[in-house]
């Protein structure tokens, strides 16, 4: 499905279809004991806090975004910590999304929505909203941060309280009968987190709880054993960034600067660097990086599944990427990251390690796609992405990881494969 069609056709039918339902609501809310409140307001907290029912079904809706839902898996958990009696249902798109949340404990059942066209998405959302109805939810929490759809579905599931954030120019805040401000003010995990304020949890998220079997541990091991990577660095490098909505990929850093710092990886401290990846557009990125560089590099595109992919993250000595969902899955994994960021802000989407080494230009033009303008930017020259020279991350990564004298040696050299370890393949 082409999502930048959707994103417009979410931006504007779905503007008149939340109008059309808050005008609905406003008329009858009064009538059925649920007056609303106006549509621009928000909701503040009583000044004396009253109690309430614990909720008994919560159900939390985060469509796109991969690196999003693993942010959201911290949340969720503190959700789970605070009302341990709840039943906690998701409501996200089909593919890898389902796969992660599979995968936590704190989510009990999975609704999709297909994004495999206008139609099958149509579709889908026609037979989810029974099922949303059928669930009884006392409280939605929509994680969106624009999108009108997941509004428009919190409004049909039925749920007395609907919990949403109120951005600036979105015009989507109608729908909810508690209204959080939006603010860019810090880590997007801590955004997200605001929304759960309403029903007391606490501000402290635990670590990301994601279950790998042992035998995609064991498959992994496997995997580094035969790259010869024991008692080497082990270095992941994902050079995509996820689909790409524009005419010129403005979140990616160009081929031939991951070859620069896969060679220099390489001829300076012996690294094994495995190239990540999946579909054809990165397949294509992967291929070109590989033959521009001067030494070998593993080509592991499309060969891992999600959960593969963070047993694997969590095996490597760090990660080289773009701003995209794979830094994320290794945050939440310990893992060190080194980010490139551009037109989006490493204060809210940065890994958030305490090693993690970030290349942000924080150029006037940036951050250029941000949540108030539904992350789309007409611009066609990411200089903020062009002008991280790869003698720079590299001199960083010698100062900070691999170097004779460097400031994290002993926690990479801890990261670094054992020279004797063992693999029993499977």
């Amino acid at each position: 499905m082409d999502l930048t069609v959707a994103r417009y056709i979410d931006k504007w039918v779905g503007l008149l279809v939340c109008a059309v339902l808050f005008a609905f609501e406003r008329a009858t809310g009064g009538l059925r004991g649920r007056p609303v409140p106006p549509r621009r307001a928000t909701t503040p907290p009583p000044l004396t806090p009253r109690p309430r029912p614990a909720p008994r079904r919560i159900l939390a809706i985060k469509f796109y975004g991969l690196g999003n839902v693993v942010m959201l898996l911290r949340v969720v958990q503190a959700l789970r910590r605070r009302h341990p009696e709840a039943e906690i249902d998701f409501l996200t798109l089909e593919g890898g999304n389902v796969v992660l949340l599979e995968r936590c404990p704190a989510v009990r059942r999975i609704h999709t929505l297909s994004v495999r066209g206008l139609g099958p998405l149509i579709a889908s959302a026609l037979r989810v909203i029974p099922a949303l109805r059928r669930g009884r939810y006392d409280v939605v929490i929509d994680f969106e941060q624009f999108a009108k759809i997941s509004a428009i579905l919190a409004y049909l599931s039925g749920a007395r309280e609907r919990i949403g954030f109120a951005t600036d120019g979105q015009h989507r805040e109608g729908l909810f009968t508690t209204r959080v401000v939006y603010t860019d003010s810090e880590h997007m995990a801590h955004i997200f987190h605001r929304l759960t304020r309403p029903l007391d949890v606490s501000p402290e998220l635990p670590a990301a709880d994601i279950r790998i079997s042992d035998a995609e541990q064991a498959r992994i091991a496997a995997d580094v054993h035969a790259w010869g990577a024991s008692g080497r660095p082990l270095v992941a490098m994902h050079v995509g960034s996820g689909p790409n909505f524009y005419a010129t990929p403005l979140k990616r850093w160009e081929p031939a600067s991951f070859a620069a710092v896969a060679d220099g990886l390489v001829e300076h401290h012996g690294a094994v660097v495995v190239l990540t990846g999946a579909g054809p557009e990165e397949r294509a990125l992967v291929t070109e990086v590989r033959g521009r560089m001067r030494r070998d590099a593993v080509d592991a595109c499309d060969r891992f599944t999600v959960p593969e992919l963070a047993a694997f993250l969590a095996r490597v000595t760090f990660l080289v990427a773009n701003d995209t969902a794979v830094i994320h899955l290794a945050a939440a994994l310990g893992t060190p990251v080194v980010a490139l960021f551009g037109p989006t802000a490493p204060l809210h989407y940065g890994p958030g390690g305490p090693i993690d080494l970030i290349f942000y230009r924080d150029l006037y033009c940036s951050p250029c796609l941000t949540n108030y303008n539904l992350k789309m930017s007409r611009c066609r020259d990411p200089v903020c992405m062009r002008g991280i020279a790869p003698g720079s991350v590299l001199e960083a990564i010698a100062t900070h990881y691999l170097g004779p004298h460097a400031t994290h040696a002993a926690r990479l050299s801890a990261r670094i494969p054992p020279a004797a370890e063992r693999v029993a393949v499977r």
